[in-house]
């Protein structure tokens, strides 16, 4: 039985600070990129015994434990609630249609074996023990179009609906929060889909060859009627027909200041994973800060999921450079993490 909101508001902000504050997050997160091997990454991130497993095994079991150490830490918290606020649900949600993707993957290729999916009970949208049927999987759920196992042509279709409609229940649920905190997460939430959207954009450009319309089509909106001037996607539309090797041009961007380099009379081209990086740092930096501002409201909560998945992102990323002997000065530029980061 949750607490009423006031009093779990108090409860979750301290409880919540305390997790962040012994996160490898910020500067702190350096830290997961010192160490030397997957039995130290282990010892780091988990209070349990290193498994006496191969390495290629050892790096999955410490990716699924990392994931549902998060993914349990988040349910405790909003469960201190008695009706926990809409968007604190959405969040995890994000688990239940890339559930789904797995699920309708897997019954695609005829696997007899439900795939292994993230436990989001008590606050699941769908019902997984109806495996192998998805008609009962979804039924009665906002998913319950997703009735029949899908053909190989139409995964692709399938996982863009199931991305975009997450976005807009996050959208509107976002509409719903505490005033205080509304348009400080409005404008987290909003510049996050519109760069998402401009990265998937130059990478379908650069290394699809697509297109305009085609592009277009591709990119997440807020309604079905896919505007040009829709809010989703404004920076995207913006930038579309740039050149990409044209830094005079990119340089009147809104987010200039995420851009790769660019030195005088050197070749350059526009770079996504730059970006990408970019924007990772300072929206889990803005996060972090913006947690502190509305204490007794979704904010914390919201925000500590922002930076704690950033932490697990971080964690794969070490798990996978470890077993495939990535530097880790390497494996840091790929997860947006420097010597000099915030918080």
């Amino acid at each position: 039985m949750g607490m009423d909101t006031s009093s779990a508001d108090s409860y979750v902000y301290a409880k919540a600070s305390g997790m962040l504050a012994s996160s490898y997050v910020g500067r702190r997160a350096v830290k997961l990129f010192s160490v030397r091997s997957l039995q130290e990454l282990w010892t780091l991130v988990s209070d349990s015994e290193v498994p006496a497993v191969p390495e290629t095994i050892l790096a999955k079991m410490l990716e699924l434990e990392a994931r549902n150490s998060f993914v349990s830490s988040y349910k405790k918290l909003i469960s201190n609630y008695a009706v926990p606020a809409p968007i604190l649900v959405s969040l995890l949600h994000f688990y239940d249609y890339d559930n789904l993707k797995e699920v309708g993957a897997a019954l695609c290729f005829y696997e007899k074996e439900m795939p292994d999916i993230v436990d989001t009970s008590p606050f699941s949208m769908v019902n997984y023990s109806k495996w192998p049927d998805i008609k009962q999987i979804t039924k009665g759920s906002p998913l319950a179009w997703y009735d029949r196992v899908p053909l190989l042509n139409e995964q692709q279709k399938n996982d863009y609906r199931l991305d975009v409609q997450y976005l807009r229940e996050l959208w509107q649920n976002v509409g719903r929060v505490n005033p205080s905190c509304k348009d400080a997460l409005t404008k987290l939430l909003l510049e996050k889909i519109n760069i998402d959207n401009v990265l998937w954009a130059l990478r379908l450009k650069m290394y699809y060859k697509m297109q305009g319309k085609e592009i277009t089509e591709q990119l997440a909106y807020s309604t079905d009627q896919k505007l040009s001037g829709d809010i989703f996607v404004r920076e995207a539309m913006k930038v579309l027909d740039w050149d990409l090797s044209n830094y005079e041009q990119w340089k009147t961007w809104r987010y200039a200041e995420l851009l790769n380099p660019h030195e005088e009379g050197e070749v350059w081209t526009v770079d996504p994973r730059w970006i990408s990086n970019a924007h990772k740092r300072e929206y889990v930096s803005r996060a972090l800060k913006t947690f502190h501002l509305y204490p007794f409201t979704e904010c914390p909560l919201v925000c500590w999921f922002i930076v704690k998945r950033n932490e697990l992102d971080a964690i794969r990323t070490v798990s996978e450079g470890l077993r495939m002997n990535v530097s880790m000065n390497r494996a840091m530029q790929m997860a947006g993490v420097t010597e000099d980061s915030n918080g």
